[in-house]
């Protein structure tokens, strides 16, 4: 008799298979939620990356095609230049519609991001000086 009181306790110690079923489903999800947070914070990581370089490519870039006084803006223009990395600057002077002498100045890095064509633009506006006579 006491061999069946023994054995009857036993049997009710473990988990039942739908128990196991209900463990599994919620450390299934925990770990799929964990790895999408995982491969999101990556891809913020690689895009600020790719922002922090043509923010550095924008700099470089005025650095070595400086915006210096001029009495012609157009000399200002830089046609598209490859910097390291797959960026690319250019400079773009717009003509002048209204005959003010103020230019709109369009800055521009543009990158390839996963057949994305990603960019970033400063615009700026110049004042051409007078022409001296």
């Amino acid at each position: 008799m006491n061999n069946q009181l023994c054995l009857k306790k036993h049997s009710q110690a473990g988990m039942t298979l739908i128990e196991v079923f209900i463990a599994v489903v919620i450390l299934s999800t925990g770990l799929v939620v964990l790895l999408t947070a995982a491969s999101r914070c990556l891809a913020v990581m690689k895009s600020a990356k790719n922002y922090q370089t043509a923010q550095w490519t924008l700099n470089k870039g005025d650095l070595d095609y400086p915006i210096v006084p001029t009495n012609d803006v157009k000399q200002l223009e830089v046609s598209p230049v490859e910097y390291p990395g797959g960026f690319t600057f250019s400079r773009v002077v717009e003509d002048d519609e209204d005959k003010d002498t103020l230019y709109v100045m369009r800055t521009k890095v543009s990158w390839s991001d996963h057949s994305h064509e990603m960019s970033e633009e400063v615009v700026r506006y110049v004042l051409e000086l007078p022409k001296q006579p």
